[in-house]
């Protein structure tokens, strides 16, 4: 697939506006019961490219058979889809579609943020060599990396392959330069980070831009309290907060502690799951992870 996908666009200027502002867009996985309606719009608005579902049978199809579609709404209506996959670490996208001004780049920022999430830093598209296409990609930083020959609107012509190398979404160690991320996302003061990293203070960053922030303390006995973890707005979702609390559980573990702790609330108690399934447990109004039991009592024979 990676070799002779293929992608159009219906919105193409991103700069563009409707009238009373910009409708806003959720993105998610595209089910069958989307058939009808992503069909609709694809013989509509993606009549050029070949391998576009034609029918809500031929859409159904796609996703039983392996492929991965995205589609952003609004207004409780489908405005557009997309399809990606990842192939030897390199990020894909083709049949690129949008009926509303705007769904397209956001569907493209979707694929990005996945993409990001299994840790590729390259994602691709390629798109017929010619208007003003290759202009309107490179505003949201796709640029051209090679130029082909493929099918587009039923005939053969120039193609290129575009290419746009993604920010690393990493937690790490507190910085100096972090101070002020920091205290927005908390409410401490900044200058008590200035000084220096804290031991047990750790960020997500995308990129140079710190977009969450946890920390992990001494309890007393051996046991690690983690705090929950504090996410920038766009960041939730996409399990980076269980990771923190992973990272924090193992400075934990690599610090001599036998046990860590987590509070279960409201900010948390989405993490059960994916915590579960990392060993984690639930003890009361807390989640617990058990490193190492702490040595037994010796009895006296």
């Amino acid at each position: 697939m990676g070799a002779t996908a293929r992608l159009t666009l219906a919105d193409h200027n991103p700069h563009s506006r409707t009238l009373g502002g910009m409708p806003t867009f959720t993105t998610r996985a595209a089910t069958p019961d989307d058939a009808p309606a992503a069909a609709d719009i694809y013989a509509r608005q993606g009549g050029e490219f070949p391998g576009a579902p034609r029918t809500a049978g031929d859409f159904e199809r796609l996703i039983q058979t392996g492929n991965a579609f995205l589609v952003a709404e609004t207004g409780g209506q489908l405005a557009g889809a997309v399809r990606w996959w990842d192939y030897d670490g390199i990020g894909w996208l083709d049949l690129l579609v949008a009926a509303r001004t705007g769904a397209g780049p956001e569907l493209i920022r979707a694929v990005e943020r996945r993409a990001q999430d299994k840790g590729l830093r390259l994602v691709r598209m390629r798109v017929p060599d010619r208007g003003r296409m290759a202009d309107c990609f490179a505003r949201w930083g796709y640029l051209p990396i090679s130029r082909e020959r493929g099918e587009w609107a039923g005939e053969e012509q120039p193609m290129l392959l575009l290419e746009k190398r993604l920010a690393l979404l990493t937690v790490r160690e507190q910085r100096r330069s972090d101070a002020a991320a920091i205290g927005a996302l908390t409410g401490e003061d900044p200058w008590v980070f200035e000084q220096g990293a804290r031991p047990g203070w750790f960020v997500a960053a995308d990129g140079d831009r710190v977009v969450g922030v946890i920390s992990v303390r001494d309890a007393g006995a051996g046991l690690a309290s983690i705090s929950p973890p504090l996410l920038r707005e766009g960041f939730g979702g996409r399990n980076l907060d269980t990771w923190m609390v992973e990272r924090c559980a193992t400075y934990a573990e690599t610090h001599g502690y036998h046990t860590a702790e987590l509070p279960l609330n409201d900010a948390t108690r989405h993490l059960r799951r994916p915590l579960e399934d990392r060993f984690w447990d639930v003890d009361g109004d807390r989640y617990i992870k058990r490193f190492r039991n702490p040595e037994p009592e010796r009895e006296d024979w």
